[in-house]
């Protein structure tokens, strides 16, 4: 028995020394291993170079990886070959350099070759009224470069924030010596956005100066200044108008976004037949179109979009702003600057020599400005003009006030329109209002279905304030016959007809918004709110 074991074990070692005198009989042998590996590392090494060959289309790189993993090094020549030849072929290299290029193929590191097509857009870039970049402007004015960075980074997000909140005013003042707010206007509201200590803040403030060609070390005296924005939209005009005040420096914004557009008169809330008729006056030769209001009511916004009706082609047009909140090509537009003398009265007086047939005046300010409108009114131009007034009887009784004799004005008038801004509830989160005793006895009078009223609940898309967007109740005047006799005959003063076109006002102000409140637009709150300072 032993010596089978022990004839067993000399088999056994026997048989083991064999194998290692030839490595090629055993299934795991070192140089099998390392074919394997280095096979494994080839094929890897294929499919990493197929992966990111130009050659090879997205839509069969998956099929091409596949390949590269099976047939390994095979495809990485095919490859190659092919991309010589193609270079070849397009005259991009010649044959004495194909083992250079080979050398420098096995060296380089594969990188992806990104498919051509345009370089995404970043969300915002401020930039001087230059076109410098905003980051070029502030680097030089601040030391610490990484600093500079920060600062620029914030106040981009900042301004970017304010044009997705559809800002119409960013205001940044102190509050106390601590602390500065920032405040976005939406909707004529002001909404708290950040507080800031007062070193970031200044630094945010100093930036904003230098963009807009500011002087940073005035902290005292009123500055203005301006600087725009490029977004993919298209390009956003921004005016800055900074006052020292107690506590620090305060800067005040005005947005002017010219990728909104100009709306139609049925988008700013005027009824069909308004739209008619105020149409068919804008296309007579001659004529005043009076629109009235205080500041903020949406004045200008009309004005533009009865210039929008005008055929520029046909008329040549020519206005006179401050500021300048839309372009149009196709119009002469002139900005008042009163530093440069360049004022509302002597711009007006130049534009009656270069042979306007439409005459559009922003404001309607003093009493030259207003004399010389009428006139043209009177000889063959079409005039658009602004006048801050309280109602339509009030729009005479302050251009009587300016100067201007009843008469010319009822011969010069065509129609005054007085609006105001009520705020339209949101339509993704407004439901049924809880309406008190009176309201319902309110709506069961004037047989209006109660359920038809809404109310603002608020939610994400409205900022939790339960309205989104605006639009205008107005009342529109035309001037007929029974009015310019008054005019002419003079048979009310002054104060009488501004206290009876107050009442007058305030009634068809109240029924022209209870009807978009009937139509779900806006609430009974909100047209209190507007309604209630006439009173």
């Amino acid at each position: 028995m032993v010596e089978l074991i022990e004839f067993v074990g000399i088999k056994v070692g026997a048989s083991g020394a064999f194998a290692a005198m030839n490595p090629e009989s055993l299934l795991f042998s070192p140089i099998k291993i390392i074919c394997l590996v280095g096979w494994f590392y080839l094929c890897l090494y294929s499919i990493r170079r197929s992966d990111n060959s130009p050659l090879v289309s997205n839509r069969y790189r998956t099929i091409s990886n596949l390949g590269a993993l099976i047939v390994g090094p095979l495809a990485l020549f095919v490859l190659f070959v092919a991309d010589v030849v193609k270079r070849i072929h397009r005259r991009e290299m010649a044959l004495t350099e194909v083992p250079q290029f080979c050398l420098d193929t096995i060296l380089s590191k594969p990188v992806r070759i990104k498919p051509t097509g345009p370089s995404r857009q970043p969300e915002i870039e401020l930039m001087d009224t230059s076109g410098r970049r905003f980051a070029d402007v502030y680097s030089r004015e601040s030391r610490q470069r990484t600093e500079a960075q920060e600062v620029v980074s914030y106040t981009e997000n900042m301004v970017l924030t304010a044009i997705k909140s559809r800002t119409t005013d960013i205001l940044i003042d102190p509050q106390g010596e601590i602390n500065y707010s920032i405040r976005f206007r939406v909707d004529g509201f002001l909404r708290l956005h950040e507080q800031l200590d007062t070193k970031k803040c200044n630094a945010v403030i100093n930036s904003l100066k230098a963009i807009s060609g500011m002087d940073i070390a005035e902290k005292r005296r009123p500055q203005d200044g301006s600087f725009m924005a490029q977004t993919p939209a298209g390009q956003i005009y921004f005016r800055v108008a900074s006052s020292g005040v107690i506590g620090g420096e305060k800067l005040a914004i005005r947005v002017l976004d010219q990728t909104r557009g100009v709306m139609t008169l049925s988008e700013i809330g005027f009824e069909k037949d308004q739209v008619k008729t105020l149409t068919s006056l804008v296309e007579q030769p001659q004529g005043m179109i009076l629109i009235c209001g205080p500041t903020g009511s949406g004045k200008t916004t009309t004005l533009y979009s009865m210039l929008n009706l005008i055929n520029f082609n046909e008329r040549n047009v020519v206005s006179i702003e401050d500021p300048i909140e839309h372009v149009f090509p196709s119009i002469s537009q002139i900005e008042v600057n009163n530093k440069a003398g360049v004022t509302f009265a002597n711009s007006l007086r130049n534009i009656l020599r270069q042979d306007p047939d439409v005459i559009c005046v922003g404001e309607i300010r003093d009493a030259e400005t207003a004399q010389m409108a009428v006139q043209a009114a009177q000889t063959g131009h079409l005039v658009l003009a602004t006048l801050h007034a309280s109602s339509n009887m009030a729009a005479l009784v302050r251009l009587i006030d300016l100067g201007i004799r009843p008469l010319l004005i009822a011969s010069a008038l065509s129609v005054i329109i007085s609006q105001r801004l009520v705020r339209k509830l949101c339509n993704h989160c407004k439901g049924p209002a809880e309406l008190s005793q009176s309201q319902m006895d309110f709506c069961t009078q004037n047989q209006v279905d109660p359920h038809r009223i809404l109310h603002a609940q608020g939610c994400g898309s409205c900022g939790g304030t339960g309205y989104y967007g605006r639009t205008a109740i107005m009342d529109v005047m035309y001037m007929n016959e029974h009015i310019r006799t008054v005019l002419c005959n003079n048979t009310l003063a002054p104060g009488d007809l501004k206290q009876k076109g107050d009442k007058q006002f305030h009634a068809t102000l109240r029924h022209m918004g209870m009807k978009k409140v009937i139509d779900g637009m806006t609430t009974l709150n909100e047209l209190k709110r507007v309604t209630s300072t006439l009173e």
